[in-house]
């Protein structure tokens, strides 16, 4: 007589040591019948270690228990399966057949009087894939299965998850121990993984199936098609059970070459993290823990086979590909087994592939030595930001007072998820429609004036401004340009001859002038000024038979020193651009993205409408990207004859980056607190400077200053500016210098600064200068 329910009572044997169910063919049929109406079904037993399952009409498992097994797990399983159907519909796994009564589980007694429970179960297409041969494609597909199996148990919960299993890879010594197994390699190689097992409880745990391996994962044709047998789910950690699924797809290899267990490696972590991206910490453990895991098997084939002859093939049929992989990674070194998994998973810390005493030096050998040189007397090494702080090495903290590609602050969470996020769906060029893309472009134009209608994304500040060029030249048909008189406009060829800051002694290229800064009382710098300005240097081209195409210019004035320039001067500039024929470039790298303000752009404050904007450096937040903001009939000048592509331009990931930044900007009011905290350091630094005969002017706009360095009468100010940077250093802070003579010092901090971020740049400069009167370079 059989009874349902759907908590039985407890058995008090083991599952590894109590004999699988026994029930005749015509002992199935009858129990089939009285519980699931199911009339002369066609039988065919499957393999399994501790159970009894059976094939039903090719449309169902029927599954019987162990008669030890305990009846909270199998109710952790049956709840495991509703949990998963739930949180991932799309994932194929088995679901639950409900009993006649409702009941998802039913006792029953097996032909020897034991107690056990039975469930029945949706058979899913394919079969098991061990024992067949594994591709880099199918090891790739079950890793992302592995992946999406741990997601889906997230957030469940059963207390039947904390019982002791021989699975369990965290219990794999005493298993070993407990296994006959004599002293040996597997004894050494359990000593040695002994110390990542217990590292284990400090990495991401929960709820895993515990054994999706290529015996419970289905396939057909090449394709992954269900995922089976949750009866070794225990709590461990994620990276625990990851590693019961790398081992069973490497112990498939055989006597293949090395490279093959590497190949698959990849391939599985690819699959897995396609869902679930792993931690540094648990790829660092990851190889020792898929021996922990081999190791395991070992002994619990050693344990079971003696017992059981009659399922001595399925209990050691994983014994050789087991002791072969383990020959592999025991090869490795902990640390080299490591750093392999990290490189295949892409955490490896690259800050630590050079020792901190020869980095200069092979930096110089290999990075062209002084084109490209660094900045202070002492090389300042860094390995980490956050905010902001930089950090050395050896977690010294810098505030950081000079970088504004970080606009949002050091690696923003925000701008770091939305990137990594898009990078696992998406990343390609602009030659394929994307709405985050078109999206990012209609922001970007929502924040210009009207006239300025089309956005064209570039990779940086660099190519924006040479994009600018072409349009230029091409709507005006002029060839020349103009520039204030110690400009930055970018590293290429075109832009270093529009960069005057970067011209050597006696150069001055073809087709480029220069109008003065606007230095001086802010009286003088009125709009007819900067009018006859740009007028009188266009003669000066028309004279050697050239005309002028844009007038470029830094809405800051940084590369000059920080100028506050009136906005009659800013007025005055376009005047004049138009009055020669030529089109006005508002360069807003430095000066935009909310750093004079809520209205984001330095021309926008100034209330003049450019020709053409372009953005770079904080667009992205470190991510490279740039921008072209422009009038349509200027973008169809260049139409007509030529096309725009950037490979890197327009991404998807980009646009990720682009959006980051500016939901950060609009829904935190940085750009508002940029004018805050700016007001609030330039009133600190022109009370420092009233009683310190090193400072002179401060200027700046929102959140940038410019402080002129005084020569002290032996040492010329460029030097003192020089010494000054390394003294802040040692006082924890980071500026930076410009100006034509290098004699102003920068202050152009990301716009997270707070008022107590000026407290500490203050007292750090204030200590700077009294090391300096005192001697100390």
């Amino acid at each position: 007589m059989t009874t349902e329910t759907a908590v039985p009572d407890e058995p008090a044997t083991d599952v590894f040591t109590e004999p699988p169910p026994i029930l005749s063919p015509d002992s199935l049929r009858n129990v089939l019948h009285d519980h699931w109406h199911l009339a002369g079904p066609d039988l065919r037993p499957l393999d399994s270690e501790r159970d009894l399952n059976v094939l039903v009409d090719s449309r169902f498992v029927l599954k019987v228990s162990n008669p030890a097994e305990r009846s909270d797990v199998i109710d952790m399983e049956v709840r495991a399966l509703a949990h998963v159907h739930a949180s991932d519909p799309g994932l194929p796994v088995p679901a639950t057949v409900a009993a006649r009564s409702g009941a998802p589980v039913v006792h029953l007694a097996d032909d020897t009087g034991r107690d056990c429970l039975a469930r029945l179960i949706t058979l899913l297409p394919g079969s098991p894939l061990e024992g067949r041969p594994i591709d880099t494609a199918l090891a790739e597909q079950v890793g992302a299965v592995a992946g999406r199996v741990s997601v889906a148990l997230q957030g469940f919960f059963h207390p039947a998850a904390g019982r002791a299993l021989m699975w369990d890879i965290r219990r794999m010594p005493a298993v070993l121990a407990g296994s006959g197994i004599g002293a040996g390699p597997l004894q050494h190689l359990a000593a040695r993984v002994t110390p990542a097992l217990n590292a284990t409880g400090a990495l991401p745990s929960g709820i895993q199936h515990g054994d999706v391996t290529l015996t419970n994962v289905l396939a057909d044709s090449g394709t992954v098609t269900a995922v089976i047998d949750f009866g070794d789910m225990h709590h461990t950690g994620a990276a625990c059970d990851l590693a019961a699924t790398l081992a069973s797809v490497l112990r498939t290899t055989g006597d293949a070459g090395t490279e093959t267990i590497w190949r698959l490696t990849d391939a599985v972590l690819r699959g897995y993290q396609r869902h679930r991206a792993l931690l540094p910490a648990e790829v660092s453990l990851l190889g020792e823990l898929v021996i922990a895991r081999l190791v395991t098997t070992l002994a619990v084939s050693a344990t079971r086979r003696g017992p059981h002859e009659d399922n001595h093939r399925y209990i050691t049929q994983y014994d050789r590909g087991s002791e072969r992989v383990l020959e592999v990674l025991g090869e490795l070194g902990p640390e080299q087994l490591a750093h392999r998994m990290e490189r295949l998973a892409g955490t490896r810390d690259l800050a630590s592939a050079i020792p901190g005493s020869s980095l200069p030096g092979r930096r110089a050998e290999a990075m062209g030595g002084g084109l490209s040189p660094l900045f202070y007397r002492q090389p300042l090494e860094l390995v980490r930001g956050e905010g902001p702080w930089l950090f050395s090495p050896g977690g010294t903290r810098y505030l950081d007072a000079y970088n504004n590609v970080a606009v949002v602050g050091h690696a923003h969470p925000a701008v770091t998820n939305a990137i990594g996020r898009q990078l696992t769906l998406l990343n390609t060029h602009s030659r394929y429609l994307h709405a985050g893309v078109v999206d990012l472009a209609e922001r970007v134009l929502a924040t210009m004036p009207a006239e300025l209608d089309t956005c064209l994304f570039t990779t940086s500040g660099t190519e924006a401004n040479e994009l600018a060029w072409r349009l230029a030249t091409e709507y005006t048909g002029a060839t020349a340009a103009v520039i204030a008189e110690h400009a930055y406009h970018g590293s290429s060829k075109w832009m270093a001859d529009l960069s005057s800051n970067e011209w050597p002694p006696g150069y001055r290229p073809h087709h480029v002038a220069t109008f003065p800064a606007p230095h001086g009382p802010a009286a003088e710098l009125t709009r007819a000024a900067a009018a006859q300005r740009i007028e009188r240097t266009a003669e000066a081209l028309r004279s050697a038979g050239d005309r002028p195409a844009l007038v470029l210019a830094d809405s800051q004035f940084t590369s000059e020193g920080i100028l506050d320039v009136p906005a009659d001067f800013a007025a005055g500039l376009v005047d004049g651009a138009h009055a020669v024929g030529a089109l006005y470039l508002a360069d807003e790298v430095q000066s935009g993205y909310g750093r004079s303000g809520p209205l984001l752009w330095r021309f926008a404050l100034a209330g003049i409408t450019p020709d053409i904007v372009t953005l770079g450096k904080p667009m992205g937040a470190g991510y490279p990207i740039g921008a072209v903001v422009t009038r349509r009939e200027i973008a169809d000048a260049l139409a007509r004859k030529y096309e725009y592509f950037s490979t890197f331009a327009a991404t998807a990931a980009a646009a990720a980056a682009g959006h980051a930044v500016l939901d950060v900007l609009h829904l935190t009011g940085l750009p508002e607190q940029a004018v805050e905290v700016g007001n609030q350091l330039r009133r600190r630094l022109r009370e420092l400077a009233a009683d310190e005969p090193l400072l002179g002017d401060v200027r700046g706009i929102g959140l940038l200053a410019g402080i002129d360095i005084r020569a002290d009468g032996e040492t010329t100010s460029r030097a003192l500016t020089r010494s000054l940077l390394d003294r802040l250093v040692a006082h924890g802070v980071l500026a930076g210098s410009t100006g034509p003579r290098g004699d102003v010092l920068k202050v152009r901090p990301p716009l997270v600064w707070e008022p107590a971020h000026v407290d500490v740049f203050i007292d750090g400069l204030h200590r700077a200068l009294s090391d300096l009167r005192a001697g100390r370079t």
